[in-house]
């Protein structure tokens, strides 16, 4: 009997454990390197409603925005929005990781590097380009309320 009872215990943990794991898997994001035709290809497209937030892991405020980012990601990707992170980290890859994952940013982010920078005109981050059927309808520097930025959601959605 003690062993039916340590088994079934056993496999109820295991249950557990492994559903935590796969839903923590689930909303894992890779920061992968983007090349400059698959970006403007994002950019570019027709039927995008896209923000692309120039970030970099050194930079606090770029971090501070990640959970309004998110938040607003969650309550309007099914109308219809993208949302983008572009790294601009010297470091490659490795760098933005730990910080998306301990965010658990669950929008896209891809590495370009400090290529950005000139191609964008960057002059502050974060940075916000709003893209509405393939062209740029706004520049927002700096870190900017969930409030603020769900109204400018708004105004590209319709």
């Amino acid at each position: 009997m003690l062993g039916y009872r340590f088994f079934f215990f056993a496999a109820v943990l295991g249950v557990i454990f492994f559903s935590i794991v796969a839903s923590q898997a689930e909303t894992a994001v890779t920061v992968q390197p983007i090349d400059e035709a698959a970006l403007d290809g994002l950019i570019k497209n027709k039927n995008n409603r896209l923000i692309i937030s120039f970030m970099a892991a050194w930079c606090g405020p770029c971090i501070d925005e990640l959970p309004a980012l998110n938040n607003l990601y969650r309550k309007y990707k099914g109308q219809g929005l993208n949302i983008v992170g572009i790294s601009i980290d010297l470091e490659g890859v490795a760098a933005m990781q730990p910080v998306i994952t301990k965010m658990k940013v669950e929008f896209p982010v891809y590495w370009y590097g400090e290529k950005a920078i000139d191609k964008f005109k960057l002059n502050a981050i974060p940075m916000l380009l709003f893209i509405r059927q393939g062209e740029m309808v706004e520049r927002l520097p700096g870190r900017r309320p969930e409030e603020f930025l769900d109204k400018k959601i708004q105004g590209i959605l319709n």
